[in-house]
């Protein structure tokens, strides 16, 4: 899979149809093309050609869109993720991560200074 494409439709979905409206559709997309999946790698493998494919997007995809695909290739691969997004006041500053059981990624930073304010849960079968 060209993982590098889906952080482009990220992108752009979440800057045209919005947050709620990308999640619904990318859990659609999900759900219709999980059983032409077959995977059994680990959440830290995919992270790896995650970050690769990272590297080759002309956009700058920030911690939204990379949290958006990487929940979207842990729960298509069967890993049930979950999609955070928190926010602190002091100092302003937002952040989108996944966590699988104990297991974070998409760069954690003061994640545990953060309050959780949309948690989007896994949608594998």
């Amino acid at each position: 899979m060209n993982y590098a494409i889906l952080y482009v439709a990220s992108f752009l979905s979440t800057k045209f149809l919005g947050l709620d409206r990308t999640i619904t559709l990318v859990r659609w997309v999900g759900l219709k093309f999980k059983r032409f999946t077959k995977c059994s790698d680990s959440p830290q493998v995919l992270e790896e050609r995650l970050q690769r494919a990272l590297e080759k997007v002309p956009l700058a995809a920030k911690c939204l869109d990379q949290a958006v695909v990487t929940w979207y290739v842990l729960n298509l691969h069967g890993h049930p993720a979950i999609l955070r997004i928190g926010i602190s006041l002091t100092p302003l500053e937002s952040h989108a991560w996944v966590a699988v059981n104990d297991q974070i990624f998409v760069d954690t930073y003061n994640i545990p200074d953060l309050k959780v304010v949309a948690e989007y849960g896994a949608w594998i079968i």
